[in-house]
C-alpha cells in the first residue's frame, strides 16, 4: 500500500474490487476538479487519471496526498506534462483502462444507494415516457424520530387501480432504497449498497455483484454473508415481498424510530473523560436505532451496524411519493427491477 490519502493507506487498486470502496470519492474528486479549474474532463482523460492513481497504489508507487481531489489534480498534471503517461499514450491508456474505469463508475451508479435510485428513475423515464410527469411531480416528506405512526402511514400506502406508487426513501447520509407498490398489494424493493453489493446482485441478475465475497473482504464474516443472502431471498431477487413480512418489517422500523426518540441525548451519567461523555450523548439515539438494523432489509452486517451506532443526532427518513401510470396493465409485475442492468461489470 504505497499510496496514502489523508494519511490512510490505499490498497493496490488494480486488484478486482479494490476500486469499489473509493469509486464515489474519486467521482466527487473529478467533479471538484472541474469546479475549481473550469476544465471539463473527457472520459479518456478520466481513464488516464485513474490509470495514474492505480499506478501510484501499486508496488512501484509511492505518493501521498491530503485528499482525493488533490490526488486527482496531481495525476492530471502528471498526464498533461508527459510524466507517467503523457498525451501520446492516451489511446493506449483508454483501451487498457476502459473496463476498469467503467467498473469503478458502475459501482457509483449501481452500488451507491442514492445513485441507484436516481438511475432507476432515469431509466424508467426512458423506457416508459408516460412515467416522466409523475416522477417529476413527486412530493417529499420528512419523518423524524418519534413519528412512528406517520412513517407507518406512508409505508402502508397502496395506489388506486391504474397507478403504481414509487416510494423513494432515504435515511440521509446512511441509505436510500426504492419501494414499488401495486394496487394488488405487490411490493418490490430495489437498492444497491456502496461497498457491499450492486443492484444487479440484489435483483438476482449477477451473482458476481456481491462485493464482500470471501476473497474480497476478510472483515465480513460468513455469518454476515449468510444474513445478506437470506435478506436478498426474502426481499430481493426481483420478487414481490411477502405481505406479512413487509408489514412486520415496517412496524419494526416504526418502533425503531419511536425508541430512537427516547434517549435524552443532552443528559446522562457517563464514565470516562469529558470527550467520551459528549460522544455518548451525541450518539445515544443512533445506538438505539442500530439495535434494529440487523433485522432491516438493507445491509444487515455487523460492520454497518457498528458504523450506524456511531452516528450523531437522531434518525430521520425522507420519503418522496411518486405516482406513475400502471404500465403493466394491472399485472402487478415490477417496473423497477427490469431497468437494473444484468451485469454492472459486463
Amino acid at each position: 500500500m504505497l499510496l496514502t490519502i489523508a494519511k490512510n493507506p490505499i490498497p493496490d487498486l488494480s486488484v478486482t474490487g479494490a476500486l469499489d470502496p473509493y469509486a464515489e470519492q474519486i467521482e466527487q474528486a473529478f467533479g471538484q476538479y472541474q469546479q475549481t479549474t473550469g476544465e471539463e474532463l473527457a472520459e479518456h482523460e478520466r481513464q488516464a487519471i485513474l490509470a495514474q492513481l492505480i499506478s501510484w497504489s501499486g508496488p512501484a508507487g509511492k505518493e501521498s496526498f491530503p485528499s482525493w481531489p488533490q490526488a486527482v489534480r496531481a495525476a492530471q498534471m502528471r498526464v498533461k506534462t508527459g510524466g507517467f503517461l503523457g498525451e501520446k499514450n492516451t489511446t493506449i491508456v483508454q483501451s487498457r483502462n476502459e473496463g476498469l474505469f467503467k467498473m469503478a463508475m458502475g459501482s457509483v451508479n449501481w452500488a451507491n444507494c442514492g445513485k441507484t435510485a436516481e438511475n432507476i428513475l432515469a431509466e424508467l423515464r426512458k423506457k416508459h415516457p408516460t412515467c416522466a410527469d409523475g416522477i417529476e411531480a413527486g412530493t417529499r416528506e420528512k419523518v423524524g424520530s418519534g413519528a412512528g405512526k406517520d412513517l407507518l402511514k406512508l409505508l402502508r400506502k397502496v395506489p388506486q387501480e391504474g397507478q403504481i406508487l414509487l416510494l423513494d426513501c432515504s435515511f440521509p447520509s446512511v441509505h436510500t432504497f426504492l419501494l414499488e407498490v401495486h394496487p394488488n398489494g405487490n411490493r418490490y424493493l430495489c437498492q444497491g449498497y456502496q461497498g457491499t453489493y450492486y443492484a444487479s446482485w440484489w435483483t438476482g441478475k449477477d451473482e458476481g455483484g456481491l462485493l464482500v465475497g470471501e476473497q474480497q473482504d476478510k472483515k465480513i464474516s460468513n455469518e454476515d454473508r449468510e444474513r445478506l443472502r437470506r435478506t436478498r431471498d426474502d426481499w430481493g431477487l426481483g420478487r414481490s415481498v411477502n405481505p406479512n413480512r413487509y408489514d412486520d418489517t415496517v412496524v419494526l422500523l416504526a418502533k425503531a424510530f419511536d425508541e430512537a426518540a427516547l434517549p435524552d441525548i443532552g443528559e446522562g451519567e457517563y464514565d470516562g473523560i469529558e470527550v467520551e461523555k459528549l460522544r455518548r450523548q451525541e450518539t445515544a439515539a443512533w445506538e438505539v436505532f442500530a439495535k434494529f438494523w440487523p433485522e432491516l432489509p438493507f445491509c444487515p452486517v455487523q460492520r454497518e451496524t457498528d458504523s450506524i451506532a456511531k452516528r450523531t443526532q437522531r434518525p430521520e427518513i425522507e420519503i418522496t411519493t411518486i405516482l406513475v401510470p400502471d404500465v403493466t396493465a394491472n399485472a402487478g409485475t415490477s417496473v423497477t427491477v427490469p431497468v437494473v442492468p444484468n451485469s454492472i461489470k459486463g
